[in-house]
């Protein structure tokens, strides 16, 4: 009992409070933004969890503040295999946040302490949007059609030998995503449809650096 009350006070500190909520924030956001495989995920999950064991402990946080941060944790879930244009990502922000303020023992506190981390995650976000901004999901949705090779342009690398070639996607395409084709990272295109990770692909098109995929029929027996 004493070893709870203990873990409890040192969770609801203002301080450990804010940088658990700062966690939670950073590595959702990251993720979503980079796609780390689940491991940002993860860790800003471990974040948000520690915050609500702690009022959870002090006896301020229930099912309801609980079902409503599940919530918003399926609805972020969602928006990395289901193409919502960022209104799952909303709506899943909306709801950690609202569970965040309902936990809390004090919900002006609460807000002081989610405002403090928004704003510090706000710049470390921005800093790795600034660093890693190659890697970003905003990518691949770039249209490259001009990059052709009938309009003149040879800068990137002629990738006529890939279709019919097969491989697997390592990251959602919807529609676009990438792709390991006989070994090698590639960034690819679906004609508009989802296609899950791990899916097995093959090259129906290449223009440019532009290359379209379609998910492999199952063979017949």
């Amino acid at each position: 009992m004493m070893f709870a009350e203990n873990l409890s006070a040192f969770l609801t500190h203002p301080v450990t409070a804010t940088v658990l909520l700062l966690v939670g924030i950073i590595g959702i956001a990251l993720e979503l933004l980079f796609f780390s495989g689940g491991l940002l995920a993860l860790a800003g999950v471990a974040g948000f969890a520690l915050y609500f064991l702690g009022f959870y402990l002090a006896g301020f946080a229930g099912f309801g503040d609980l079902a409503v941060f599940g919530l918003g944790l399926i609805l972020l879930i969602l928006e990395l295999v289901v193409p919502s244009f960022g209104i799952l990502s909303v709506l899943g922000a909306i709801c950690l946040f609202g569970g965040v303020l309902m936990a809390s023992s004090d919900p002006k506190e609460a807000a002081l302490m989610l405002g403090i981390a928004l704003l510090i995650a706000i710049v470390v976000i921005a800093f790795a949007i600034r660093t890693f901004k190659h890697r970003g999901v905003w990518n691949r949705f770039i249209l490259r059609e001009q990059l052709t090779t009938d309009k003149g342009f040879t800068s990137s690398p002629d990738r006529a030998h890939l279709i019919s070639l097969t491989g697997e996607a390592i990251t959602p395409l919807r529609p676009a995503g990438t792709a390991i084709i006989q070994g090698e990272r590639i960034d690819v295109v679906t004609n508009g449809s989802f296609i899950p990770i791990g899916t097995s692909i093959v090259v129906v098109e290449v223009e440019g650096s532009r290359v379209v995929v379609k998910e492999m029929e199952p063979k017949l027996d």
